[in-house]
């Protein structure tokens, strides 16, 4: 079921931030969806694992990168917080998770520190995009996109319980033709997005998203 592949690239952008590059010869074979999951084992022998978005994926290189916000004290996140170049790691895919090839027209993307890596591998296939992201550290994560090459249209807001910035926002980058709504992040905000977009002014052609966290669950894929 696994693939073992090597670490040819470690950049750390901040203190929870790290992009890698991984290779190997299986690499080569996959035909890569942008918006697919990797899942990683850090653990040989484990049956936990973590899944993470391809940002990029090179067939003829056998490499693809990956971004990992490294919170919490998670086998994953101590694993990503002490990688080097040189190292190996288990990985299983990709496999199918979100097609981005469907997010026609203009996109209004909606996310959180779990999303950087969605929103960089449609970055990649399309400028037409409003980026809203929540943040527990705006200021550093408008750095981290910032690196990443993702700076223009880009909001970030401070997280809060009722979301109401994020919403608020959200509504404010609708775009006036028939648009994409994409939301990925908190299972709480997900849920609010879909239940608010029902009433804007502006209502999207196509909701599509993903729950990649809750609070108080781990593991959600």
């Amino acid at each position: 079921m696994f693939d073992t592949v090597g670490v040819t690239g470690c950049d750390r952008l901040s203190r929870q931030f790290v992009r890698l590059e991984l290779s190997a010869e299986a690499f080569r074979k996959p035909t890569w969806v942008p918006g697919a999951k990797l899942q990683l084992r850090p653990r040989r022998g484990s049956l936990s694992l973590r899944t993470y978005t391809p940002i990029s994926w090179d067939a003829g290189r056998g490499a693809t990168e990956l971004i990992a916000y490294t919170h919490g004290t998670g086998p994953a996140a101590q694993w990503f917080e002490q990688v080097t170049e040189g190292q190996a790691c288990e990985v299983f895919g990709p496999r199918r998770s979100i097609d981005l090839r469907e997010a026609t027209g203009p996109v209004l993307f909606i996310g959180d520190e779990s999303s950087v890596a969605l929103a960089c591998a449609l970055h990649g296939i399309t400028d037409d995009v409003a980026y809203v992201f929540e943040a527990r550290d705006p200021a550093g994560l408008t750095g981290v996109l910032a690196q990443l090459g993702i700076a223009e249209r880009v909001t970030v807001v401070a997280k809060s319980t009722d979301r109401a910035d994020l919403l608020r926002q959200a509504r404010h980058d609708a775009a006036p033709t028939p648009y994409t709504l994409l939301v990925t992040g908190d299972a709480a905000t997900v849920h609010a997005v879909r239940r608010d977009n029902r009433g804007w002014e502006r209502s999207p052609r196509r909701v599509t998203g993903k729950a990649y966290w809750a609070e108080g669950r781990t593991g959600l894929d």
